[in-house]
């Protein structure tokens, strides 16, 4: 009982310390330290909230844009069949994917009059709705289904709607797709050097990528464009690669490895294939954190110098207190208290102020982004409880690491010397 008394008496005199109102200048010099802590913990909050909006932003369009993991032939090129690598051992294996549905993928080239264009043409089978790519939820246009429309020896086709301006093409038009791969004695086998397509949709998504470069057909007519075509790949389904949608993309390590236990396939995840992406996001995140903190350590360092100056002006004081009896070891915790006070106060007032903007900037997005710099309008903002944790803790530790210099020196202070002037 008695310990606790003293501990709540060193509390109670380190808090007097903070905010003595004798000797206003060792109070502005406090409250200046205080100060330099909450606008180094705001800074934290703010800037880590906001990187958080935008990886969290470009994550969201990395899910909505390419599938969360895509099953590929050792040649990629080449394709494999469904008859070997059937639909229902993938779906029997992941039940709770959201999506698992074929493709075909190849480069061509798309030829309007004298407009033309390098283009990825993909082949996707429309009863099963192409839910997995961007293009199927950003239609202007059209819909997924009317690729089985056919007029005469032409199939549909959805084009984005920047490939679409930069042909000068709209709904309705006819469009001829060149195959480079193939050249003409394999043409005379059997392969295809070019087919007509009419234009039944555009879509519009906010991936760059995808509008300008994107032209969506059904599996048959994609099926065509891989290298080395012929009639054998419609009969035994040939397909570029097989796509799945996870419950949460997140975890696709887990259904990674439970797919190589059943398949030879290769394996491509949006984690891989977005990897310096990724990586990058968290450089730079973690360089930003580590130069912000740098505000804090500035303001750790002004804790010390007004830590030492206090105990240089309360050195009668010090040593009135050894006098009474107080141990070397109470007035170290007592200098500690008073930096661990000075570290939490400043703490606090930085996260009110950080997490306070960043509300404001989470619902009245009143920051406006240059239009063609970002693809977001508004600037984007996530909380972060954990990382906000982080800060609060690095920063307190480095105030309470700031009084731990003067604290030692009033401590082996001599209390006969203190006592002497008095």
């Amino acid at each position: 009982m008695h310990r606790t008394g003293t501990q709540r008496f060193l509390w109670w005199l380190a808090w007097r310390q903070v905010v003595a109102k004798k000797g206003k200048s060792l109070s502005v010099m406090t409250w200046i330290s205080i100060l330099g802590v909450s606008i180094g913990v705001a800074a934290l909050v703010v800037v880590l909230s906001v990187m958080g909006g935008f990886a969290a932003d470009l994550k969201d369009k990395m899910f909505r844009g390419l599938p969360h993991i895509e099953l590929l032939a050792e040649n990629a090129a080449v394709g494999f069949s469904l008859d070997e690598h059937p639909l229902s051992i993938f779906e029997k294996a992941i039940p709770d994917a959201t999506g698992i549905e074929p493709f075909t993928k190849a480069d061509v080239v798309v030829k309007n009059g004298k407009n033309l264009a390098s283009m990825v043409l993909f082949g996707v089978d429309p009863s099963r709705g192409g839910a997995l790519w961007g293009f199927s939820s950003a239609l202007q246009e059209g819909s997924v289904r009317d690729l089985l429309m056919k007029t005469g020896d032409a199939a549909g086709i959805l084009l984005g709607e920047s490939l679409a301006i930069q042909l000068g093409v709209n709904v309705g038009d006819t469009i001829r797709v060149l195959n480079p791969q193939t050249h003409v004695t394999s043409a005379l086998a059997g392969g295809t050097l070019s087919l007509e397509f009419q234009v039944v949709g555009l879509f519009t998504s906010d991936l760059s990528n995808y509008d300008q470069r994107y032209g969506v057909v059904n599996l048959e007519a994609g099926r065509k464009f891989m290298p080395d075509y012929d009639a054998s790949l419609d009969e035994k389904q040939y397909v570029s690669g097989i796509a799945i949608n996870l419950p949460n993309p997140e975890e696709v390590e887990r259904y990674k490895a439970r797919l190589h236990e059943i398949t030879p396939l290769t394996i491509s995840t949006w984690q891989m294939v977005n990897r310096s992406i990724l990586f990058a996001l968290q450089l730079e995140k973690y360089t930003m954190g580590c130069i912000l903190l740098l505000i804090v350590l500035v303001a750790a360092f002004s804790i010390s110098a007004t830590m030492m100056m206090t105990v240089y002006h309360k050195r009668h004081q010090i040593a009135l207190l050894r006098s009474l009896g107080f141990s070397q070891q109470s007035i170290l915790r007592l200098f500690l208290l008073q930096g661990c006070s000075i570290g939490m106060v400043g703490v606090l007032i930085g996260l009110l102020l950080g997490v306070g903007l960043c509300v404001l900037l989470y619902y009245l997005q009143f920051v406006d982004l240059p239009v063609g710099v970002f693809l977001q309008r508004k600037l984007p903002v996530k909380f972060l409880p954990v990382e906000y944790g982080v800060i609060s803790l690095c920063a307190w530790a480095l105030s309470l690491l700031a009084a731990a210099y003067p604290a030692r020196v009033a401590a082996k202070q001599d209390p006969g010397i203190g006592l002497r002037y008095v």
